[in-house]
């Protein structure tokens, strides 16, 4: 009798110790079933909606995060044309992203963003690029209609609604239209000199390899040392415009775009303790 118990029990705690390691199996990856009725809720919904798109399931995962599962959709023929359709673990339908994505034009913003990225990484990275870059990146200035006229952000930005699907565009038009670069770069030696002697040759490095830009924020301060403190003392331009380098008279433009950088920083933390204080 008491070996029966004794069975009894153990059969009661391994049946808990499965269901407790599904339960967080479930929590961090999701199930089998419920992936296959997501799966099924996604193919339904693009015969539904999208049946006269070529719209295919790429796959379909399980998000920790948001505890949904990920369909992600594509279409084989139209590269900006893929979204993404978050379905719960009982298979409704919660989010289908189409319209945000596709219709209106991030896609389009983000494949031609990628592509201007990429060429300013290569020379950035390369062996042969001068200078210690700490920070450094390229980017096409897109912004949806509605912020056109914000005054925070670039005038010569792209609106993204006029792009077309799937339009092939010449990306070192787009970046002399609305490229910018941000170039942190770290050297021993920091002042309005030396910030507009390295300018002048990142303008002609980029010249160089045939990748414009319109406008670029550029840093220069001093390396970090062994505990990664940075010694104190930096210059900077911000939205300095590509029209706007050139020698003569370069150190005073620096200087004036310095100055600018440091009250538009003073404007922004003023304007943070009036908000910390209410």
């Amino acid at each position: 009798m008491k070996k029966k118990i004794l069975k009894t029990v153990a059969v009661i705690i391994s049946i808990v110790l499965i269901v407790g390691v599904c339960v967080i199996a479930n929590a961090f990856v999701g199930n089998p079933i419920s992936k296959h009725i997501a799966t099924n809720t996604a193919e339904k919904h693009l015969e539904e909606k999208y049946s006269d798109r070529d719209f295919e399931i790429e796959k379909v995962i399980y998000n920790l995060k948001d505890g949904n599962y990920h369909a992600f959709i594509k279409s084989p023929s139209s590269i900006d044309s893929h979204f993404t359709v978050l379905i719960d673990m009982w298979g409704n339908l919660k989010i289908d992203n189409y319209e945000d994505s596709v219709l209106t034009g991030w896609n389009t913003a983000n494949r031609l963003g990628n592509v201007y990225r990429e060429k300013v990484d290569e020379i950035l990275d390369s062996q042969s690029f001068p200078y210690a870059v700490d920070i450094g990146f390229g980017d096409i200035e897109f912004i949806p209609t509605e912020y056109a006229n914000d005054s925070s952000v670039a005038d010569y930005a792209i609106i993204i609604e006029d792009l077309k699907l799937d339009g092939e565009y010449d990306i070192n038009e787009l970046g002399s239209k609305a490229g910018k670069l941000t170039i942190y770069i770290d050297d021993e030696t920091v002042s309005y000199e030396h910030l507009a002697e390295v300018i002048l040759e990142v303008k002609k490095i980029f010249d160089d390899a045939k990748v414009k830009f319109y406008a670029l924020d550029f840093v220069l301060e001093y390396p970090k040392d062994e505990n990664g403190t940075i010694k104190e003392g930096r210059v900077e331009v911000r939205d300095f415009l590509y029209a706007d380098i050139y020698e003569e008279d370069m150190i005073e433009r620096v200087k004036a775009s310095d100055k600018a950088a440091n009250e538009y920083y003073a404007e922004q933390d003023a304007e943070k303790h009036l908000d910390e204080q209410k």
